[in-house]
């Protein structure tokens, strides 16, 4: 096979489009398996986890190297425990197989209290309990609108959902913005110092307006049809057991 000179090869790679520093599932497992001081096992499972959840569409490499990175610089003999929870816990969700859902929010709550000044420790296991509340709340959510129709089976990269709005495509992006955008907007409802863990319609209204204008990476522009159909499919009493359950998790009942 004739090879073209490295500089050509490169030229060509930049015409056609081709990223040349883009970074894959493959630099994900390989900095899992090199870098990450985890048990040979848990690398195992990381590995499979994350090249499922790279390929389903739920994470890019790229945001799944800053989690990464970020808790291998906390990382020691005595964070061990809870790093390892924390990393289990998304490659939990992110694989089609177990949670499939995306994990934007868990890295993007990971990466904000790792910015705190407080010792590794404690910091390491509020964010490990974090993960495991605001992973409920992701849960608890997909399962409303699973009830709604709202959902694609974990083979099934998109469908079409008959509603009284017309047919509305759904897609893994569609779905994991849905999903994602409301489970932010109940988490910020919750954190709100005036807030009132039964204002049904104060959790709708914070879910309409963030299904509208998404804040988070990774979301893509939900269809009118799409939202119009939550907003008349849903009260708002949906959301209340969702929000209590997070409060309790954070040790808050007010």
């Amino acid at each position: 096979m004739i090879r073209a000179p490295v500089g050509l090869a490169l030229l060509w790679m930049l015409w056609v489009g081709v990223p040349t520093g883009a970074q894959s599932a493959q630099d994900v497992c390989s900095f899992i398996n090199e870098e990450l001081s985890v048990s040979e096992g848990l690398k195992n499972t990381l590995c499979q986890d994350f090249q499922a959840g790279i390929e389903r569409g739920h994470i890019q490499p790229a945001r799944a190297l800053d989690l990464l990175k970020a808790v291998d610089e906390r990382l020691s003999e005595s964070t061990r425990a809870s790093a390892e929870n924390i990393l289990g816990t998304i490659g939990f969700t992110i694989n089609p197989a177990k949670g499939d859902l995306s994990a934007e929010l868990l890295i993007r709550r990971v990466l904000e209290l790792f910015s705190r000044e407080q010792s590794k420790g404690e910091l390491m296991n509020l964010v490990a309990q974090e993960v495991r509340t605001l992973s409920q709340t992701l849960q608890s959510v997909a399962q409303v609108y699973r009830g709604l129709g709202i959902s694609l089976e974990p083979n099934v990269s998109k469908k079409n959902l008959q509603t009284d709005f017309g047919e509305i495509e759904l897609t893994v992006g569609r779905v994991d913005t849905v999903i994602t955008a409301t489970a932010i907007a109940l988490d910020r409802f919750e954190r709100k110092l005036d807030r009132q863990l039964d204002d049904s319609a104060g959790m709708k209204s914070e879910v309409l307006k963030e299904l509208r204008a998404p804040s988070f990476s990774g979301a893509v522009a939900l269809p009118n049809e799409l939202i119009q159909y939550i907003e008349a499919h849903t009260s708002g009493a949906e959301w209340v057991p969702i929000v209590r359950q997070l409060a309790a998790g954070r040790g808050r009942s007010s």
